[in-house]
């Protein structure tokens, strides 16, 4: 099961409807896709429009409620959260866009009032070796953070066929998973 866990549309800064991109995943063999876009850009019905595509594309395509939110007290540090029906992943978002050395992700993690399950390891979809280290104890998950749909497909998880999202995110946080790259 391809999943592409960091996704924009144009309800936020990203230039498509999210049905075209969901879609346009769909087409390239995606079974899964979280639409994250960005909190300060959302509209209040934002969740209930997601509802509505994820009941669109039920059988297809499972699709997962996020929001990439500003971390006001990291300096509007990015953090994704996805929600499953009863499960919620906080993915710690595309560290070199902060210079963040692996010593001050760590220290971030363990400071934070909420738990990070995950971190990317990638930068808009390109493979960020300097954080695919064991010194930073958290699942590393690879996306493409796509805005485009030249985007689509630069990063990705790969794991087994869930048919439920809080198994899947639950897989997710356990570090079940294969991160992939084009």
């Amino acid at each position: 099961m391809n999943c592409a866990l960091h996704i924009h549309t144009h309800l936020s800064d990203g230039m498509h409807a999210p049905e075209e991109i969901i879609s346009a995943y769909q087409r390239r063999g995606f079974a899964c896709v979280a639409i994250t876009d960005h909190q300060y850009m959302t509209r209040p019905d934002y969740y209930e429009r997601l509802e509505l595509l994820g009941r669109k594309f039920s059988g297809s395509v499972m699709v997962l409620p996020g929001i990439e939110h500003d971390y006001e007290p990291w300096n509007y540090h990015h953090l994704l959260e996805i929600r499953g029906v009863r499960e919620t992943l906080r993915v710690l978002c595309h560290p070199r866009a902060y210079y963040l050395t692996p010593e001050q992700i760590s220290a971030r993690v363990a400071a934070a009032p909420f738990p990070i399950d995950a971190i990317e390891i990638t930068h808009r979809g390109f493979y960020t070796a300097e954080y695919d280290v064991s010194s930073i104890a958290l699942p590393k998950i690879a996306t493409d953070d796509a805005h485009e749909l030249y985007d689509l497909g630069r990063g990705w998880i790969e794991t087994e066929n869930f048919s439920d999202p809080d198994l899947l995110l639950r897989a997710i946080k356990a570090g079940e998973f294969t991160a992939k790259f084009a």
